[in-house]
């Protein structure tokens, strides 16, 4: 998908973006302890150890039922004081506690540090939906792309590695130069899921050079998958306002063009956004997956973590 892209950047304005951004990743412990009676909303989860409620019951102190005793039941669980009311034995049963695997794809082309703004929110939105997954022990994976020299962080899992994820993201920029062709985000789909057989799939980026997003969403599938697409667009990108003759840079492929940007000019921007936005929450819903466009200037906790909560993203 393509569309357009008024970004004007330069190399300076890049690096100042993307240092104030990271200087701006701190989050106090009063947030990180609001953050800890969150959860991503996870349909998938894996056998492997963690604090999500699983959906397998056996004998486990975590009691929601009962069962009739069976030759080799542990003792441990069975209900005594059932067998002394009832005179059967019954075993209490439990749900073992699973872990989800999380996988975030965090877009570090260069339109993503156009603005400040907007790479700061796609920091943030990277360290806390990482936070929610390891806090809960679920096994995380942050992934850049395109990849470039940048490796990915995890897999890793537990609160205690978030000190990690936070040093990481405020290591990693976006990238300086363009590629042509612009690369794809299948293959990051493909390469982010190729380890687990299921979970929850966050895509954080602007969309501007996408063209592959369909393709991408059928390398998770619906079936053994939560797809989450946040698009993060800058508020100059949402709705630009009129400042007269101006060259523009397209931050992805460096092309300039001039142009009058009056009110007319704005207002036919709009409705073309409006349609290439429409499409993408289009794609994204026939493919079952959830979008959401975030607008840069949201602040995190105030905006972006309630509104989706009310989109059923987080719990």
């Amino acid at each position: 998908m393509s569309g357009p892209t008024p970004h004007a950047a330069h190399d300076a304005a890049h690096d100042a973006a993307h240092d104030a951004a990271r200087e701006a990743l701190l989050f106090d412990d009063a947030f990180v302890r609001r953050l800890e009676r969150l959860a991503l909303r996870v349909r998938q989860v894996a056998p492997a150890v963690g604090s999500r409620s699983g959906q397998r019951r056996t004998p486990a102190a975590d009691f929601v039922d009962h069962r009739a005793y069976s030759p080799g039941d542990d003792l441990r669980h069975i209900d005594w004081p059932a067998l002394a009311r009832h005179d059967a034995v019954f075993v209490k049963l439990g749900r073992v506690a699973q872990a989800a695997e999380v996988r975030i794809l965090l877009d570090i082309s260069p339109s993503m540090a156009a603005t400040g703004d907007k790479w700061r929110l796609a920091l943030e939105l990277a360290a806390a939906l990482g936070w929610l997954g390891l806090s809960r022990g679920d096994r995380v994976v942050v992934a850049p792309w395109p990849r470039g020299g940048a490796a990915p962080w995890g897999p890793a899992s537990g609160a205690a590695r978030g000190a990690s994820l936070l040093a990481w993201l405020r290591a990693i920029g976006p990238a300086h130069t363009p590629t042509s062709p612009p690369p794809g985000i299948a293959d990051a789909v493909r390469a982010a899921v190729s380890d687990a057989a299921g979970g929850v799939l966050l895509i954080v980026s602007d969309l501007w050079r996408v063209d592959d997003l369909d393709r991408a969403l059928t390398l998770a599938p619906r079936a053994r998958w939560d797809r989450v697409v946040l698009q993060v667009l800058d508020a100059r990108e949402i709705r630009p306002v009129a400042t007269g003759a101006e060259t523009l840079v397209d931050s992805e492929t460096g092309e300039r063009l001039t142009l009058q940007i009056d009110e007319a000019l704005c207002d036919a921007y709009v409705a073309a956004l409006r349609t290439r936005l429409d499409s993408v929450a289009t794609r994204c819903a026939a493919a079952g997956a959830a979008w959401a466009l975030l607008p840069a200037d949201w602040p995190l906790e105030q905006a972006v973590v309630p509104y989706l909560q009310h989109r059923g993203m987080i719990e």
